[in-house]
Order: C-alpha cells, then sequence, then structure tokens
C-alpha cells in the first residue's frame, strides 16, 4: 500500500509539476506587489485544487453522462495544452494583469497550468472507479492536496527566484518549458490516438 501511495504522489507530481508553473506565475505577476502575489498563489492554488478533487469526485460520471471517451477528452486535451506551449516557445505575449473581471489565478495558473490536461486524466487514471475503491479515492485526494500544497510553497518563493534569474533568465525558462510542454503534448495525443485506434502493438 506505501508503494502504490508513493507511486501515486510522484505521478501527481510530474503531472501538476511545481517547476513548470513557476516560470508562468514570475511572469503574470511580475509588476504586482508581494501581496496581490500571494493572494493570487493561493487563489490558484484553492481553484486548481476544487477543479481536480471534483473530477476525483464526479469526472467519470459526468463524461459518462455526455457520452464522452477518455480517448476523446484526452486528445481535445492534448490540442489545448499544446496551442499553449506553442505561444510560450514563441514566445507571444500570454501574461494578463490582475483585474476585476480577470485574475491570473484562473487562467493560465491554475487552468491549465496545474489542474491541465495531465493532471486532470491523472486523477481520472488513479481513481477509475472500475479499478479502485473509494478509499483509493480519498487517499488520491489527499496526496493532491500534498501536492499542491508543496506547488503554493514554490510559488511563494518565486519572488527569491525572480532576482536570481532576471527577466532575460525567466524568458529563456519559459520557452524551454514552452517546448518541453508542446512534446508532452504531442506524445498524449499520440497515445490517445493509439489506444483509440488499438494502434499499440
Amino acid at each position: 500500500m506505501a508503494q502504490r501511495l508513493l507511486q501515486d504522489f510522484v505521478l501527481l507530481l510530474v503531472a501538476i509539476n511545481p517547476l513548470l508553473v513557476v516560470p508562468e506565475f514570475i511572469g503574470v505577476t511580475g509588476k504586482l506587489g508581494a501581496v496581490t502575489k500571494r493572494r493570487i498563489a493561493i487563489q490558484a492554488v484553492l481553484i486548481a485544487g476544487g477543479v481536480l478533487l471534483g473530477f476525483i469526485a464526479i469526472g467519470q460520471t459526468v463524461l459518462a453522462a455526455l457520452g464522452i471517451e477518455l480517448h476523446a477528452f484526452q486528445i481535445a486535451a492534448g490540442l489545448i495544452l499544446l496551442l499553449i506551449s506553442l505561444r510560450m516557445v514563441l514566445g507571444e505575449n500570454i501574461h494578463h494583469e490582475s483585474t476585476d473581471d480577470h485574475s491570473p489565478a484562473v487562467h493560465p495558473l491554475a487552468i491549465p497550468y496545474m489542474a491541465g490536461p495531465k493532471s486532470i486524466m491523472t486523477v481520472l487514471l488513479l481513481t477509475d472507479s472500475e479499478v479502485y475503491t473509494p478509499r483509493d479515492e480519498i487517499e488520491v485526494g489527499i496526496l493532491v492536496v500534498l501536492v499542491l500544497a508543496l506547488t503554493l510553497a514554490c510559488l511563494l518563493g518565486a519572488r527569491w527566484a525572480h532576482r536570481m534569474l532576471r527577466d532575460s533568465g525567466i524568458n529563456a525558462i519559459s520557452r524551454v518549458m514552452g517546448l518541453i510542454l508542446a512534446a508532452l503534448a504531442m506524445q498524449y495525443i499520440l497515445t490517445a490516438l493509439e489506444q483509440a485506434f488499438h494502434l499499440t502493438s
């Protein structure tokens, strides 16, 4: 049991990937005050937690009710992730200042960076009702909370990273992360296509 929990924790850590969120957080909050940055970080983590825990609770039920297969959801999510990653690589300005109508806590920090295609698919697979018990689903929920707490700690410490890396360093890291994200998105789509059309050997 302990080994399974450790494996699930690692999977969720890779899926949510706090290190990928930090450069984006620095980019969208660079000109904001310390108090506002802290508020955005907390809001983003709470929103992401609500989305992921919601998918654990009723995600499969909703998809089944709508007649949506996991493969279709995975391909659609991968395409969205690919578009975002390409904008990162090309250096397009995707950062938004916090306003009354729009907060970066929701987009892009909570969705899609923390509660994105990869993390949503991970929690769905780890809580498949045909394989796992309700107790297993509760344990995965606790692990999600732990990973998001670690992510929050990384976001709250982002200002020190900004001081060390400067804007040029953050820009370079963002582009590299975008390239990695693009590769992950393509792999995501290819895997879904292979499974949907039974192309795996």
